[in-house]
């Protein structure tokens, strides 16, 4: 019989209480901490490939003691969520974050997401233009920007796309914790390990049974749904205006997406829309540079 998977990853101590909840037919890991209050909205952070909630460790804290009512989630396949048949169709993920919303008993979010999280706060923003009030991305132009052809990715993106083509060998590699360190450090700035620091804990995290798999086809479909009724679904709905509020942050060192990534964005960013630059920051930009993301989502919150 072989041994239990180790969980332990997903339930690392901290100020945090960790939770689950029950939210569009899934059941969610998030670590949670703070007060649900009327007059301020819940404050909905989402992580990216191939990392899962402990992304968001340094802003956690700062961001309930401002005030907030705080969640961050493991999506769904991810961490300590459910992993359940389509957990890689981003039009359900999407519904997923306006369900938990919901789910903890609030009908105002704001929606902080980093690399494929980013992805869908675009989404969830449009499809629940009355539920978020505002978003922050974090590595993530408008998604429409990913399903184009062209110089606003590069060559080091297109390379990814290449390997997630094999899944089985692709998943292998996600969890040998070395080569997930490279891989970190890779697309950090230069001498940066923020992210690749905790290799050891995302590598421990996408061991979990079904994880690492789940994580590569949820990267693949970002790029690979129009060729599915579900995908050609979200591409309509990615068509929408968002007015909401948008700040759009970019490490300047971001080697797999250049400023000109973020031109798309205003064509369907109606409302308060922001674009900055991090200095010495590449793709993790909340975990290469965390006291100014912190700085920043405290800035955003208060204007919202």
């Amino acid at each position: 019989m072989s041994a239990p998977a180790d969980n332990s990853a997903v339930f690392l101590p901290g100020p945090w209480q960790h939770r689950l909840i029950n939210a569009n037919g899934c059941q969610f890991h998030i670590a949670y901490m703070g007060e649900h209050r009327n007059d301020r909205p819940l404050v909905l952070l989402v992580h990216g490939f191939p990392e899962y909630w402990w992304t968001w460790r340094h802003q956690i804290e700062a961001v309930a003691l401002a005030g907030y009512e705080v969640a961050a989630i493991d999506q769904r396949g991810i961490g300590g969520s459910d992993k359940t048949p389509d957990s890689a169709d981003g039009m359900l993920l999407t519904q997923d974050l306006a369900a938990i919303v919901r789910s903890l008993g609030t009908s105002r979010a704001v929606v902080i997401g980093q690399g494929r999280g980013g992805f869908l706060a675009w989404s969830v923003a449009a499809l629940e233009p009355d539920v978020v009030e505002g978003i922050m991305t974090v590595s993530a132009p408008h998604p429409r920007t990913l399903q184009r052809l062209g110089t606003h990715l590069t060559l080091k993106t297109w390379r990814q796309v290449l390997k997630t083509l094999i899944p089985h060998y692709a998943a292998k590699r996600l969890t040998d914790e070395e080569v997930l360190k490279r891989l970190l450090t890779d697309w950090s700035a230069p001498g940066n390990a923020g992210a690749s620091g905790e290799a050891a804990n995302y590598t421990a995290a996408l061991r979990l049974p079904e994880a690492a798999s789940i994580s590569l086809e949820q990267l693949r479909w970002s790029y690979l749904s129009t060729s599915k009724i579900n995908g050609r679904e979200h591409m309509a709905l990615t068509r929408r205006f968002v007015n909401a509020t948008v700040w759009a942050v970019r490490g300047e060192r971001d080697p797999l997406l250049p400023a000109r990534a973020w031109r798309k964005d205003l064509e369907f960013a109606r409302g308060n829309y922001r674009f900055i630059e991090v200095p010495d920051a590449g793709h993790f930009v909340q975990e290469e540079q965390p006291s100014r993301v912190t700085d920043l989502v405290l800035e955003f919150l208060a204007q919202i």
